[in-house]
């Protein structure tokens, strides 16, 4: 483990290798340099498991400093340059390998020139430096570099193909929009320095515990700020347009922004500093309040979108909200095993939409795409896999598993409410995801699939599709002693686990009956005022954006048009003529006679003298 600094050294190589030689190297040394920083990476984390597993004694975590440098000290604070490794950061360390050797590999079929391919690489290659550097950080501040990092990186992913406007600015905004959040993070970790005087992450949780009274104002405002930040990371409402954003980037770039690095980054922090979250209980009901209103409002934008891309980011952004349903129950063993589920599902159906998209010419309407079942089996059993990781396929998907007992757990508290909303959930996400399926693969459409896909490229998606069934549900974790354990009980859920299986059913036949034999009772109730106004709304983001437009942006540049013409200017040539004036009386009184100028200092002399009196 005294090469872990290398987990941030060979990515940050890779980066500066090909945006130095990138353009003028061919695609195919593109495509080795980049998956061979990721075989280079899986390599060390086969020799960190094995140090770990080595040097680990049983139901204790073993925790690995590696200190390099002092960076600076401000009074009594020392920034350290040190990785922290323990079990909770070497399992983040496995996910983040694993999904950027699929997505890599996957990366090389589909971008199809060397200009293409090899900024995503780079800036895939300096996102992993960053989020390494994230998890591995044994202070805040550090941590706080490796988000930052983060930030910068999705931007690059954002705008690979920058040249267009519209790319532009997307990425723009969604930089802009990150970062004013980013704003609460910071403060947080202000507030985490005031309280305890300290920054490094142990100190922190060890401190917190002995120094700061539970559900104090300090420790509300403290989740509070870190929370709001991890929400504009993740996506959540209503920060959701910065998700929107990931529409214009290729494929790949958004299968690893919302895959596994927002969620990763966001999910890691509150996992990292549970036990600080833990000493509050209000900051889990805003949890609560949002992770509901995120569900309902992204299952109802996914259920209207035409646009593939927007559909499955929607589709995904709303199964991100269960992530918090079980940080608010306190099951943070459940949520780190979602979080895993999450990114097996996400990954899986936004690859299999990436191969659908490439393979009809760059066609994005579902209702053009026909992709008939029969002539790519493949193709359509990974879609079939991912509606059923989705909608939460009975006995066979992980998150059957996963998101039944976070629904479990929001009974088992007293938050039927929430429980409900949760269920809503999963049926409006069947809905839309089998909208997709029915759509695309049994309507015939005009656009037909003309670019034959290898065979070899579903490899990856076999591998995911795996990966997302039941089979490795609950994989033995080691992070004893470095989260909290609360004792769940799991017992007593056919009555749920039946409930799951009737939501699922009856989003097979509702979307059977909508979307795969629409009748002419279907459409005139599609074609009545309300549904045309729901479906204006949903199709427009509930106008959110239009009303951040109206609320912030013309006011923003209202006041930039006043700024234009430079009114501080105006006001100072004002000020210059009028000491201009003053000066030309006060010139004009310098007749050079001697008593004209004793009679002005004693008329001033006697003038202070009046006023010290006065005074």
């Amino acid at each position: 483990m005294n090469l872990l600094y290398l987990t941030i050294v060979i990515p940050i190589l890779s980066f500066l290798l090909l945006v130095c030689l990138g353009r003028n190297i061919g695609k195919g040394n593109i495509v080795v340099t980049g998956i061979s920083t990721i075989g280079l990476l899986c390599l060390l984390m086969v020799f960190i498991c094995i140090d770990y597993h080595v040097n680990s004694v049983p139901e204790t975590s073993l925790i690995y400093t590696r200190f390099l440098w002092n960076w600076f000290t401000i009074n009594d604070l020392t920034i350290t340059v040190a990785l922290y490794l323990d079990g909770l950061s070497l399992i983040f360390l496995i996910i983040i390998v694993f999904f950027s050797l699929v997505i890599y590999i996957f990366a090389a079929w589909y971008f199809s020139s060397s200009n293409d391919i090899y900024p995503f690489y780079a800036y895939g290659n300096l996102l992993i430096a960053s989020i390494f550097l994230l998890i591995l950080a044994d202070n805040l501040f550090m941590l706080f570099v490796g988000w930052e990092g983060v930030s910068i990186s999705c931007y690059l992913l954002i705008g690979i193909y920058y040249r267009a406007m519209r790319v532009s600015y997307s990425a723009i905004k969604w930089f802009v929009m990150t970062h004013i959040v980013d704003v609460f993070l910071l403060i947080g970790i202000f507030l985490i320095y005031c309280g305890l005087n300290t920054l490094n992450i142990r100190e922190v949780l060890s401190l917190a515990n002995n120094d700061l009274a539970v559900d104090s104002d300090i420790i509300f405002g403290i989740t509070l700020m870190l929370f709001i930040g991890v929400m504009g990371r993740l996506g959540l409402f209503p920060f959701h347009l910065g998700c929107a954003q990931f529409v214009v980037a290729p494929m790949p770039s958004v299968a690893l922004l919302q895959s596994f690095t927002t969620v990763l980054s966001g999910g890691y922090l509150i996992l990292r500093l549970s036990s600080l979250f833990a000493m509050s209980s209000d900051i889990f009901v805003y949890m609560g309040v949002i992770a509901g209103i995120n569900i309902i409002f992204a299952s109802c934008i996914s259920l209207v979108q035409n646009d593939i891309k927007r559909l499955v980011i929607y589709i995904n952004l709303s199964q991100i909200s269960y992530i918090f349903l079980a940080f608010m129950i306190q099951n943070w063993i459940l949520s780190l095993n979602f979080i895993i589920s999450y990114g097996v599902t996400s990954a899986l159906l936004l690859l299999s939409t990436a191969i659908l998209i490439k393979a009809c010419n760059g066609e994005r309407d579902i209702n053009k795409i026909d992709c008939s079942y029969r002539n790519h089996p493949l193709l359509y059993g990974c879609f079939l896999l991912s509606a059923g990781s989705v909608s939460a396929l009975p006995w066979v998907m992980s998150s059957f598993y996963t998101e039944g007992d976070i629904i479990w757990g929001l009974i088992t508290a007293n938050k039927m409410g929430l429980g409900i909303i949760a269920l809503v959930g999963i049926l409006l996400s069947t809905l839309s995801i089998l909208r997709l399926i029915f759509l695309v693969f049994h309507h015939k459409r005009k656009t037909l699939p003309n670019i034959k896909v290898s065979y070899w490229i579903y490899i990856p998606l076999i591998v995911l599709a795996i990966l997302a069934t039941a089979i490795f549900i609950y994989l033995p974790l080691p992070i004893q002693g470095i989260i909290p354990i609360i004792d769940f009980n799991n017992h007593n859920q056919l009555a749920l686990q039946l409930l799951l299986v009737s939501i699922t059913i009856l989003g097979i036949l509702i979307a059977y009956i909508l979307f795969y034999h629409p009748n002419p009772e279907i459409k005139e109730i599609a074609s009545t005022p309300i549904s045309k106004v729901l479906i204006r709304l949903w199709g427009n983001d509930w106008y959110f954006d239009k009303l951040i437009l109206l609320l912030l942006v013309r006011p923003y540049i209202y006041i930039a048009q006043l700024i234009q013409r430079d009114p501080i200017s105006k006001w100072m040539y004002f000020i210059n003529w009028g000491i201009k004036k003053i000066n030309f009386q006060i010139i004009s009184l310098e007749s050079g006679r001697l008593r004209w100028y004793i009679m002005s200092i004693v008329t001033g002399s006697i003038i202070i003298l009046f006023l010290l009196i006065l005074i």
